[in-house]
């Protein structure tokens, strides 16, 4: 679902981004729809597990909502039937009409009879305009920020071995509040590590794997390469000494700790910018 924009590729649709602050870069959006961090320092954001990698996503939301009517002018309040996506001022959204795209900020989410009105005035935004005015045929979207990334769950094998789970967190691309908060997706990952398939060439084949660090130039991955270190949550499962399992998982040998351990992984295309 990463750079899911409602329809089309995205690669054909222009973006006009006037967001303030922008939850995407206004001089490349299509280049930040996926991203990362290689190695992560001990101090972060997500306090993830240090030397662990962390995946990020951008993207509308899987549900839209369409307009109820034609906008009179591209500085128009937008109108909507319902809002099912429960959105509020300060969120960031996404309108696109399967030819053109706006990203901007809510700053009013009001209610009417018949309809809902989100209002996008300059205190949220670089402009109140949009690239045009969208009629009943567009959809409304949340625009949404997704990470994952490795944690300690604070909870303990019987032996006292600290048990680390993958983790995400998904919001919309403003919010602090409960939207933000992690979510424990599976228990006994020790470790994720990711490369990024870059096409340089005419093709949207990935002619090389790298790291995020390796990166230069984000709108060029095509497809994502994961690695899982899994490991049992109880202890003293497998033996030690000449006994121990062998394994070797990011450049260096995995501590034979009593642990059962086994590497899991795939590739995958981003599959908005590759179709």
């Amino acid at each position: 679902m990463a750079g899911f924009m409602g329809c089309g590729n995205i690669d054909e649709i222009a973006i006009n981004v006037i967001a303030n602050p922008a939850p995407i870069d206004v001089a490349n959006p299509l280049g930040q729809i996926i991203g990362g961090v290689n190695n992560i320092a001990a101090t972060n954001s997500w306090n993830a597990v240090a030397g662990t990698d962390v995946l990020s996503i951008r993207k509308a939301s899987n549900a839209g909502v369409g307009l109820v009517g034609n906008m009179s002018t591209d500085n128009a309040n937008i109108q909507i039937e319902t809002n099912t996506l429960e959105l509020v001022a300060g969120d960031a959204l996404f309108i696109s009409d399967c030819l053109s795209a706006d990203i901007f900020r809510a700053t009013n989410v009001s209610s009417g009879s018949s309809h809902e009105t989100i209002a996008h005035a300059n205190n949220y935004n670089t402009s109140n305009r949009l690239s045009k005015a969208y009629g009943d045929d567009a959809e409304l979207f949340a625009f949404e920020s997704i990470d994952y990334f490795i944690r300690d769950t604070g909870r303990a094998t019987a032996s006292g071995d600290p048990i680390r789970a993958l983790w995400v967190t998904k919001k919309f691309a403003n919010r602090s509040d409960a939207s933000a908060n992690p979510v424990e997706l599976v228990e006994g990952v020790q470790d994720m590590q990711i490369e990024y398939g870059v096409a340089t060439g005419a093709s949207m084949i990935a002619n090389s794997y790298q790291t995020a660090n390796n990166v230069t130039d984000w709108s060029k991955v095509v497809s994502v390469r994961f690695s899982l270190l899994m490991q049992s949550t109880e202890g003293n499962v497998v033996g030690s000494g000449a006994a121990a399992q062998q394994l070797t998982f990011n450049g260096a040998a995995v501590p034979a700790d009593g642990r059962l351990r086994q590497v899991f992984g795939s590739a995958v295309a981003i599959r908005n910018r590759v179709r």
